[in-house]
């Protein structure tokens, strides 16, 4: 197993691995898009993207991070936006291990802290999050307005 930060050079591994996240999330599969948006934000420097690979170097997970600010700490923070293992690796800990490496990835770089959101439903990942010291909101209410 190994950790790799995503170039251009890893581009089909990260986008087929995002367009399955999407599937996952109930969106319709669009490789095409999915590789331009992945491009994109490697190209302009938008996120960061991590890969996991397997034993035989196959792309098997994937998180993406987006850099952000607090205010009040007046520190950089990083936003998980997206994490996912491919069906046929799951339970195999690739989860954990992935963030357990941004954990320490970005502690090592100064960052403030790693926030993240999950489905109500997904707790699968509450649990891995919760193991791994993330502790659930309890002061603020997030809201939405989709435009």
């Amino acid at each position: 197993m190994k950790i790799i930060k995503c170039g251009l050079e890893h581009l089909q591994s990260a986008a087929e691995l995002f367009d399955n996240y999407r599937i996952f999330y109930e969106q319709a599969s669009d490789p095409e898009g999915a590789r331009a948006f992945i491009q994109a934000n490697i190209e302009h420097d938008r996120s960061q993207i991590f890969l996991l690979l397997d034993d035989s170097g196959r792309a098997v997970a994937f998180s993406q991070l987006y850099p952000s600010y607090c205010s009040i700490a007046m520190k950089p923070f990083y936003y998980l936006s997206d994490l996912y293992v491919d069906k046929s690796a799951r339970r195999h800990g690739y989860a954990k291990k992935l963030m357990e490496y941004l954990i320490l990835y970005f502690g090592e770089r100064a960052i403030q802290r790693l926030t993240l959101e999950t489905a109500t439903t997904n707790h699968a990942a509450q649990r891995l999050y919760e193991s791994l010291g993330y502790e659930k909101e309890q002061v603020f209410i997030t809201y939405h307005k989709i435009l």
